[in-house]
């Protein structure tokens, strides 16, 4: 039996899926290795998300018994699929990153230097946000620690997942480091290139700058409106193939408020008509099937806006739908 099973869902060291508590030292090569970031400075509304990494962290241990079955298997009872448990010990976490509240830039050179660590090493980051913004300073280290990695240049696709585009240049309260900026950000960076970069549940409005600058450069622009006509899984395939196309590797970034604010209340920027529980499990599993994908991060989720915990939980189920096809072996 695998002891982490031995302790009850309340109790332990609050670390993902109870993984093992580790330094950038310790990190090896084919982890999977979990960093929080509990920053939400330049959340406009609803603040928050400062308090989600560790909410998000409790929610994975409720999980435990399930896949560390004590007669060696688990089967996935919609799929039919038979997995060898207790999983594979490739999960770590480092814990929080250090933020600084008052102070954007060193906020994001932290950020950026840890992710750039953990990438270089051969880790894949699992990153728990935080307000959207920390989507860039993850992707900037992601694409320099990949670069090291490579020893060379590279090509990097993008996944915005999200019901908000987060693609704005500049804003008159905030500037051009917020939550509406990260994608402008990225975009920018050398190894990025809009033709790769593919946003999927997109609803409401946004901008008309930002919103002409994405589809000029050649953008994929996928809205709520396409998933109801087609299905998650057609869209979520037709996007990674073109984020993938001709790229290294692709980064994926979830925002909690893809979710119709009924099925996700827990968030800043709730929306209505967004996407169901049900819709954001599958993108999770899709998304953990796909070999291309890199590094990924859950944003946005606001602990104090749900206190039945219920959003904590249905994002940490999304991330360990991820992480199941590469923590098992299948029978």
């Amino acid at each position: 039996m695998d002891e982490r099973i031995l302790y009850p869902s309340f109790s332990g060291i609050n670390t993902f899926l109870r993984a093992p508590y580790v330094t950038l030292d310790e990190i090896k090569e084919g982890d999977y290795v979990v960093s929080g970031v509990p920053y939400d400075v330049t959340i406009g509304t609803r603040p928050g998300p400062r308090y989600a990494p560790n909410a998000i962290r409790e929610e994975t241990k409720h999980f435990i018994y399930h896949l560390c079955a004590i007669d060696g298997e688990v089967v996935d009872v919609c799929t039919k699929k038979r997995m060898l448990a207790p999983p594979k010990e490739i999960v770590k976490d480092i814990g929080d990153i250090r933020v600084y509240p008052t102070d954007v830039m060193k906020t994001t050179e932290q950020v950026a230097g840890t992710i750039e660590k953990i990438v270089e090493k051969g880790a894949f980051p699992v990153t728990l946000g935080g307000d959207h913004y920390i989507a860039y300073p993850v992707v900037k280290g992601f694409e320099q620690g990949y670069k090291k990695r490579m020893g060379r240049d590279v090509k990097i696709g993008y996944l915005h997942i999200d019901s908000h585009m987060d693609m704005y240049d500049e804003n008159d309260t905030w500037g051009k480091y917020y939550q509406g900026s990260p994608a402008r950000r990225i975009s920018e960076l050398e190894s990025f290139d809009l033709k790769h970069m593919v946003f999927v549940g997109l609803n409401g409005t946004t901008g008309a700058e930002c919103y002409d600058h994405a589809v000029n450069g050649g953008a994929a622009l996928y809205t709520i409106d396409d998933i109801r006509r087609d299905g998650v899984r057609a869209v979520m395939e037709k996007a990674i193939a073109i984020a993938s196309e001709g790229c290294d590797v692709v980064y994926a970034t979830i925002d909690i408020d893809i979710l119709d604010q009924a099925y996700g209340c827990g968030t800043g920027s709730y929306v209505y008509g967004g996407i169901t529980a049900v819709e954001l499990l599958e993108i999770g599993s899709i998304l953990g099937d796909a070999s291309c994908i890199g590094g990924i991060d859950m944003v946005e989720v606001s602990p104090p806006c749900d206190p039945t915990g219920s959003t904590n939980r249905l994002a940490a189920s999304t991330l360990i739908n991820f992480l199941k096809p590469r923590l098992f072996e299948f029978r």
